[in-house]
Parts: structure tokens; C-alpha cells; sequence
């Protein structure tokens, strides 16, 4: 009875010491010692970067400053998903403090109000009138006073949500949160902050890192965010997929993905779940646009014709689609497997996956190309949230991960000195001064050079980076929710020879045309209606699905 007692307790003791014997590596981005200091990180990037960028991380402040630090990543999903959290977030604390200030009700008109860059002028005359100083000054009748001050309340508040840093994305997501005032270049002391890194150490954000390259932001003019690794768009496709349906010679361009022998073989990601697919379909209307200026077109009629050619050239290539994923990572994935024949792709997962396929000849089957003259190269950036709870340490991360030891995380290979311990990373770094050949021996990449290919396409922000959200809202209304209806008709299509006027019809996008975009459904999106939103998605939605239903063959129901 004694000996089983004994077992069972000796069995009890290792249960209750196990989980602290085996515990990961604190470098390996794992638990850590409870009186270790917390970097609190919220992001879209993989976990291939958050593992390599924390045990690199937390190697260098134990090297550099004998401090322990254990780095907390949050990912709620991709970019599009990090702003509403965000959002979300925000709202709930400046809530509390309007209430507190105020003892006035949160209502709708000040929640839209407090992280809206067009109340900034009247933020800035609340600040003028000494509303926020002095409330009691405060019109409480009047709701032009009311939305000021509660912008300029939250602009010179410190309210954060518990997270340091935002890490991963995009220009134009990055942006968004700048303008909300959700990103700050400096925390309340002055002394941490992307902008403070830009005193600290002016050279790195001259030539080393230049503002802007072909027409793309490197980082924000305010420093409310940085650029810290470049990115880039094309296609990713398997080899033995395409032999398969008669692409041997594979594919070069956007226009690729339309051909009907892709019919349910390409991979696509959900636009309004990824900004980087949304960016990548930008990529391909600016193409369409560059081609007919270079066949003639004056700028302004190609702007309209152009967009009309890339709406017309989206829908096909979703009608090949298989699915749309939430994950932009699954579609190099399936790819790779043979679930899927090609897919859009960002530029480090399409090469990660070449290297992972690849024989002991160095060929591999999954290949990925970047579109002649049809992508440009854009920065994946960082920046300190308001609120940040752990400034100082924020600030080490972002200088960490700007100077040249982090930057090789980005792209050495697997197991050089400096480089990635388990994950090539395959990303090109954002400083200029990396591409030497003392690196080059040692990258994965060695070839690629974004600046130098960053000069065979140029970016215009004025064709479309306004339409970025009108962009997201049309693929989904035209291409996502009528998938299924979409697809049966483009498959009736290919199987009749296509005949014009089904093909015509199949090809009408008058009610997404550049004019609609930019006036119409822009002007909604802006209005920040929802019920507006859902009545225009849902009548251009029903427009197309009846077409598509037309062309199939069926009666609309």
C-alpha cells in the first residue's frame, strides 16, 4: 500500500514539475521567469518572424543591457482584423475617460468623432477655446464643441490598450492608424518613439531609408510609423499543376491568372480580411493603367479605361478561383501541395515555399514571378501605439529591429552568424546600405535587390490609393459573394466557346466603373453608414448574381 502511495505521489510531483522543466527557451520567444520584463506586440506577421525576431530579441538585451525581456505577441488576424481591434479597444477606453471628464453620454456622434482626422480642425480650435482644459467652458447643446473637444481630448490623452507596439502590415493600414492618432511618433515623456529614433539617429532615415521609393511611402513624414522590410506582389504557381492543363511555359503576368485553363486552380485570399491582397490587386489595376499610357493614352482617359480593364480582368481571374481564404498564407501552401495551381501571392511566401520544395538539384516546383512592370515595391512597417505601457522598451525593439543586426534576420540564411536560427525569413531588408557583397554572401536572396528593381515600376497614389477600401468593398460585392454564381457562369462560358454577347454581359462592369468607384460607392464608404453600406453592397451584389445566373443559363429566382 506504502510502495502504490509512493508511485502515486512521485507521479503527482512530476505532473506539477514538468510543465516547469520543460518549458521553452526564454530566447526562443517562449515562458519566461515571472521577473522577466514584457514587450506586449500586436501583429499579422507569422509565426516564422515572431519566433526568430523574440529569441533574437531578447539574445540582444540580455548581451547588450544583462536584461531578461519576453516579448507577447497578439495576432487576432490579419491587418484588417488588427484595426478593428484596435478600434474596438480605443472606443472602450476613451468611454471611460469622456464619461470621467465629462459626465456627458458616449454617443454615436462622439465615438465617430474622437479618432477621426476630419474633426482635426475642430480639435484644434477646442484646444484654441480651452474647452478641454476647462470643461466647464464646454456649450454641452452644441455638437460641433462636443466632437472637437472629444478629438482633442483623445489626441492629448495617454489611454492605451495594453499593447506597445503594432508590427506587420502595410502602408495604407499603417496610415489609417496614424490619422486615427492610434500611432504616435513620441509617448507622453518625449523621450521613446520612432520619431525620437529619427533624432537619435538621423543618417538611417536619409539615404539609408529613404522616405519614399517609385512613388511608395517608406515610412510616415510625421514618424508616427517606419518601414522596417520591403515587399513586393506577383504569382506563386506549381509547375506540375500547369504541365497538367497545358501551361508549360508557366506564367508571367496578372493577365495569366485569367486564362480559362486555370478554371478552378487559382488561389486567391479574402481582399477585405488582407491588406496585402488588397494591395496586390491595386498593383494589377496600375498596370492596366501604365499599359495604355504606354500605348498612347493621355493619363486622365487612361486612369478610367484602365481601371475598367483591371475590373474586367478581376472578375475572371476570380471566376478561376477555387475559394477566397481568410489567410493569405494558405495560398502558397496549397499551391505547393497541388490543391491549388497558382495563386497572388507577397514575395517572401512564394520564395519561402520555392526553398522548402526544392530536390537535391536546387529545382523545386513551386516557382513564384513578379510581374513585369506590374508590381512595386512597398515597406512593411512598425509603430508605438498610444498608450504604449512599456515605452522604453518599445523604443529598444524598434531600434533593434532598424539596425543592421536586426535587419539580417530579414534575410541570412538559416544558421549563418547573425542570421535566422530555424526560419528563413526571405524578406529583403528596408536598409539600402544592406545590399553589399560582404551580405550578399550570406543572404538568401542574394540576387534580389528591391531598390533596383523598384526603378521598372513607378506608384501612383493619385489612380488609386484612394480607392484602397472601394477597392475591397467591390470584390466582395461582385467576386466574393456571388461566387458560386460566378464561377457556374464562367464555366458555361468556356464550355460554349465563348459567345460575345454572353461574354459581353460577362464582362459589363459599368456599375463599378471608375467614375462609380471614385463618386458613388467612395462617397458611401466615407459616410461610415453601415445600413448605406449594406443597401449599395446588396444591390450591386444582386446585379451581378443576376447576370451571372443570366449567363449560366437559369432563371433569376
Amino acid at each position: 500500500m506504502i510502495a502504490r502511495l509512493s508511485i502515486v505521489f512521485a507521479l503527482l510531483g512530476l505532473v506539477l514539475v514538468a510543465p516547469f522543466a520543460l518549458r521553452p527557451d526564454p530566447e526562443d520567444g517562449g515562458l519566461t521567469r515571472g521577473d522577466s520584463e514584457r514587450l506586449v506586440i500586436i501583429t499579422p506577421h507569422n509565426e516564422s518572424i515572431q519566433s526568430e525576431f523574440a529569441r533574437a530579441f531578447a539574445r540582444h538585451m540580455k548581451v547588450e543591457h544583462d536584461r531578461d525581456v519576453f516579448v507577447d505577441w497578439r495576432q487576432p488576424g490579419g491587418t484588417s482584423e488588427i484595426a478593428r481591434f484596435l478600434k474596438s479597444e480605443y472606443s472602450t477606453r476613451f468611454e471611460t475617460l469622456w464619461r470621467l471628464k465629462t459626465s456627458l453620454p458616449f454617443n454615436a456622434a462622439i465615438r465617430d468623432a474622437f479618432d477621426n482626422k476630419s474633426f482635426d480642425e475642430a480639435a484644434e480650435n477646442a484646444m484654441q477655446q480651452g474647452w478641454v482644459r476647462d470643461l466647464t467652458l464646454l456649450d454641452r447643446d452644441n455638437p460641433e464643441q462636443l466632437t472637437g473637444t472629444a478629438r482633442a481630448l483623445f489626441l492629448n490623452s495617454e489611454i492605451g490598450v495594453g499593447i506597445d507596439l503594432f508590427f506587420g502590415g502595410g502602408a495604407y493600414d499603417f496610415t489609417r492608424q496614424a490619422a486615427s492618432g492610434n500611432l504616435v511618433a513620441m509617448d507622453a515623456t518625449g523621450r521613446y518613439g520612432p520619431g525620437v529614433l529619427a533624432k537619435e539617429e538621423p543618417e538611417w532615415f536619409q539615404d539609408i531609408m529613404p522616405e519614399s521609393v517609385s512613388g511608395e511611402p517608406f515610412r510616415d513624414p510625421g514618424f508616427k510609423w517606419v518601414g522596417t522590410v520591403l515587399s513586393s506582389f506577383g504569382i506563386v504557381y506549381n509547375t506540375d499543376v500547369l504541365e497538367r492543363v497545358g501551361l508549360e511555359d508557366g506564367l508571367k503576368r496578372w493577365d495569366d491568372l485569367a486564362d480559362p485553363r486555370l478554371v478552378g486552380q487559382v488561389a486567391l485570399a479574402d481582399p477585405t480580411k488582407s491588406g496585402s491582397t488588397t494591395k496586390a490587386f491595386e498593383m494589377l489595376i496600375q498596370e492596366q493603367i501604365l499599359r495604355l499610357i504606354a500605348d498612347g493614352t493621355s493619363e486622365d482617359e487612361a486612369v478610367a479605361k484602365g481601371w475598367g480593364a483591371a475590373m474586367r480582368l478581376i472578375i475572371k481571374i476570380s471566376a478561376n478561383a477555387r475559394y477566397f481564404t481568410d489567410s493569405a498564407a494558405k495560398v502558397p501552401r496549397d499551391v505547393a501541395l497541388g490543391d491549388a495551381g497558382a495563386g497572388m501571392s507577397i514575395d517572401f511566401y512564394g520564395r519561402t515555399f520555392n526553398e522548402l520544395y526544392q530536390d537535391e538539384t536546387g529545382n523545386s516546383h513551386v516557382q513564384f514571378v513578379m510581374p513585369r512592370a506590374g508590381t512595386s515595391i512597398g515597406a512593411d512597417p512598425i509603430g508605438m501605439l498610444r498608450g504604449a505601457p512599456h515605452p522604453e522598451l518599445a523604443h529598444l525593439f524598434l531600434r533593434f529591429v532598424l539596425s543592421p543586426e536586426g535587419q539580417r534576420l530579414w534575410n541570412y540564411r538559416v544558421g549563418e552568424a547573425g542570421g535566422p536560427e530555424r526560419y528563413a525569413l526571405r524578406r529583403p531588408p528596408i536598409r539600402r546600405d544592406f545590399y553589399t557583397a560582404a551580405n550578399q554572401a550570406f543572404m538568401s536572396d542574394p540576387e534580389v535587390n528591391p531598390y533596383e528593381i523598384a526603378e521598372g515600376f513607378t506608384y501612383h497614389d493619385e489612380w488609386t490609393g484612394s480607392l484602397f477600401a472601394s477597392l475591397r468593398f467591390i470584390i466582395k460585392a461582385t467576386c466574393i459573394d456571388p461566387h458560386e454564381e460566378q464561377r457556374e457562369a464562367w464555366i458555361r462560358l468556356i464550355r460554349s466557346g465563348m459567345p460575345v454577347e454572353k461574354l459581353a454581359l460577362f464582362e459589363d462592369v459599368s456599375l463599378i466603373s471608375y467614375e462609380n468607384a471614385t463618386n458613388r460607392i467612395a462617397a458611401v464608404l466615407k459616410t461610415k453608414d453601415k445600413v448605406a453600406e449594406v443597401k449599395l453592397a446588396r444591390e450591386i451584389t444582386a446585379a451581378f448574381r443576376k447576370k451571372y445566373h443570366a449567363i449560366a443559363g437559369g432563371s433569376q429566382p
